[in-house]
């Protein structure tokens, strides 16, 4: 199992199409094979040879990254042009709902909007 992040991508050269595996923190170390698991295989094999050629060399390796769940309360503050926040209060008041429902659902409508393009 590899120890670094790493990305997953097909590629084409001439008429070959196969997969690679690219480590996003050891420089130039990569696999690849004709599917997913042969290319994250050979990456892991790559993986260690190219820390223990980094040691020997005196090459700093990098540390593993720990990646930390951020928690949300769902709090925020937020500040708007006092126009702005006026055409909001109007608006969820027309729709019946509070001015916080109102920026919610700006922000789920948004959300959505963004997710579809990615």
């Amino acid at each position: 199992m590899s120890k670094y992040p790493f990305r997953v991508y097909q590629t084409q050269v001439e008429d070959h199409v196969f997969w690679i595996a690219k480590s996003s923190y050891l420089k130039g170390c990569v696999g690849q094979g004709d599917d997913q698991h042969e290319a994250i295989a050979e990456l892991e094999d790559n993986e260690i040879a190219w820390i223990e050629t980094a040691s020997e060399a005196g090459i700093p390796i990098p540390a593993v990254p720990i990646e930390t769940m951020e928690e949300y309360s769902g709090k925020m503050t937020l500040r708007l042009a006092p126009f702005v926040h006026m055409q909001a209060s109007q608006f969820a008041k027309k729709e019946g709902i509070s001015l916080n429902q109102y920026v919610n659902n700006a922000v789920v409508s948004q959300n959505a909007l963004m997710t579809t393009q990615i």
